[in-house]
């Protein structure tokens, strides 16, 4: 409830006269308490779910936009989407609508306020940008693990009834994933938390942005192919074209993480063979031949059009320009350091008392963390991963082999089998586990992935300095967002903070703790995927090829297993550097040091 008797006591307790949006917002809402305007959450939810999908069922109704639909085989009437509206509605009275009543007390000790002075558009834009990378990172996660075996035969199979998803179906789910996905939404305000206002935009705009990618109309016109990395309605339909079976695309706004954790694969190597059969002429020229055929199929039959804006597609491209990557790693790294150690931390050493000696613990902490990340990175950027020599062939006589049935078991095999291939790109033997990289244009020992951040492949020389490159970065940054959080809230804040900056720095500290949040949350999923990769003795070209059953071959065990990625001396499992012993030991490394076939030479075991 506003304290303020009447809009003159509000100005002269403000120190300046209302604006008209806060004059407005007074009368409304003075009379009223802090849990009757919370209330009006409900309502705002309801009215964004009953209004946004109109325009996409008068477009499904109408016909007229046909030509963008992605799965023009489905037809809804509207007694269809009306079921699915009635539906939804009763999941939102019993579920949501009940969660607006017991959720009070977490709104209230988040400190999401609903008096004045009203939150300016600086602070509504920075409040929300946060809100979506919070959201867009967990719900990624929650979403992928509602596709796991038991996941989604007992919740997430009720969302994925619409394999054709249309508006209404953006919230259809099992009571528990509406409760699982709610996280997501209030973490963001939980953690930046701000004005009643911003919290109702925050709903809206999430559900609506929800709306339009279950909306099955890839419209081109929308404003949201403009946003860097925005997924869109067609990159989540191909996720509900596929199914329960789905391992790609589970990105709820932004599609960086699938980037990162390789869970895009599918949706791009479908888009390229598609783009192979189907030329993108075909898909715009709807010629009289054609068009029977062409209307009566999926877009997923026919449909060559990229996804939204994601720059990450040009990163193969930096092969030629090298160091860039280098440069941004380097960018970001100076930049929190001018945001913690310049603007923050260092001015604090000469304040005497517990700032002073709390300020000499997180700057000591923090360089020799940046010193064991600098380690490691710059190690795996100079090391070799670990090539196939040339004109290696592997220990079988090919030459006294029974002609063309043994040659074809050397060809035949994926980059996991014992069986050694030939690389037709190489035009030579590789061994087991080694995979060919287009982007250095060789065939990598034990090739987990090729790595943009790092201008370099990750392989059997150089994973474990990948791996605790991961295990620094993501400290080094939870440091970081933890030292800088006081500050950080210090931009939401209107009223005096002992935390006195620049705005200069202000501005700076909340970029650097967005970043450095942002990275720490990302590494954080990646290092746990690596660990259990470790734990299994695979990589992650293996691990999509589904090959990671507990009776791998390479499987000795948890601790061979990770003795033979960081080696048996304990004093080097926490830096980028082997003993001379180890490398002897190291699996992938035996019996190719040589440039010819030896009958002397140990044949491979195990990469």
């Amino acid at each position: 409830m506003i304290p303020y008797p009447t809009v003159q006591d509000a100005s002269v307790a403000l120190g300046r006269n209302l604006t008209l949006f806060e004059t407005v917002w007074f009368d409304y809402s003075a009379t009223k308490s802090d849990f009757h305007v919370y209330c009006h959450t409900i309502l705002v939810l309801f009215l964004v779910f009953s209004l946004a999908p109109l325009p996409f069922v008068f477009v499904e109704l109408t016909g007229w936009f046909e030509r963008f639909k992605i799965q023009p085989k489905v037809k809804y009437s509207l007694s269809d989407m009306f079921l699915c509206y009635k539906e939804v509605m009763k999941l939102f009275l019993r579920v949501v609508g009940t969660l607006q009543f017991v959720t009070y007390p977490s709104i209230q000790m988040a400190g999401i306020r609903s008096g004045l002075p009203l939150p300016s558009l600086m602070e509504i834009v920075a409040q929300l940008v946060v809100y979506f990378l919070i959201e867009d990172y967990t719900n990624y996660w929650i979403h992928r693990w509602l596709h796991c075996k038991w996941g989604y035969e007992k919740i997430h199979r009720v969302h994925h009834e619409y394999t054709s998803p249309i508006g209404y179906a953006s919230p259809y789910a099992h009571w528990a994933e509406v409760l699982l996905l709610g996280i997501p939404t209030f973490l963001g305000p939980a953690i930046a938390p701000g004005h009643i206002m911003t919290f109702w935009l925050w709903i809206s705009l999430r559900q609506m942005e929800a709306i339009e990618t279950h909306s099955g109309y890839d419209l081109p016109w929308t404003l949201t192919k403009l946003v860097p990395f925005y997924g869109g309605a067609e990159y989540h339909d191909y996720h509900h074209y596929v199914g329960g079976k789905s391992q790609s695309n589970f990105a709820s706004v932004f599609t960086y993480c699938d980037y990162i954790y390789g869970t895009d694969k599918g949706y791009r190597v479908h888009k390229k063979l598609l783009q192979q059969v189907y030329p993108y002429e075909i898909m715009r020229g709807f010629t009289t031949s054609h068009e029977e055929r062409l209307v009566s199929v999926s877009i997923w039959e026919i449909s060559s059009r990229a996804m939204a804006w994601n720059v990450f597609k040009y990163c193969t491209a930096l092969r030629a320009l090298g160091s860039i990557m280098i440069l941004v790693v380097i960018g970001i790294i100076g930049f929190t350091y001018y945001a913690l150690v310049v603007a923050n931390y260092g001015p604090s050493l000469f304040l005497g008392g517990f700032d002073s000696l709390l300020a000499l613990l997180v700057l000591a902490l923090f360089h020799f963390l940046l010193i064991m990340l600098l380690w490691s990175y710059f190690s795996v950027v100079v090391t070799d991963p670990g090539g196939v020599p040339p004109g290696w062939r592997p220990e079988l006589d090919i030459e006294k082999s029974d002609g063309n049935q043994e040659y074809s078991s050397l060809t035949v095999g994926d980059s996991s089998s014992h069986i050694v291939r030939y690389c037709r790109k190489c035009n030579q033997y590789k061994p087991p586990r080694s995979h060919h990289c287009s982007v250095c244009g060789r065939c990598i020992l034990k090739m987990d992935h090729h790595c943009v951040w790092v201008v370099n492949c990750v392989g059997a020389k150089n994973y474990k300095s990948f791996l605790l490159f991961l295990f620094y970065t993501f400290l080094e940054t939870t440091v970081v967002a933890i030292s800088l959080f006081p500050v950080f809230l210090v931009f939401f804040t209107d009223g005096d903070s002992d935390v006195t900056v620049s705005p200069g720095s202000l501005a700076a500290t909340f970029v650097a703790f967005v970043l450095n949040i942002t990275f720490a949350l990302s590494v954080l999923g990646f290092l746990i995927m690596h660990i259990m990769l470790v734990i299994r003795n695979t990589t992650t070209i293996e691990a999509y090829e589904k090959h990671t059953a507990p009776n791998s071959p390479y499987n000795l065990g948890r601790k061979q297993n990770f003795e033979q990625v960081f080696g048996k001396d304990k004093l080097y499992w926490f830096v980028p550097l082997y003993t001379e012993d180890d490398m002897k030991r190291m699996p992938a490394l035996r019996g190719l040091d040589f440039t010819s076939r030896s009958e002397e030479s140990e044949p491979l075991q195990s990469l």
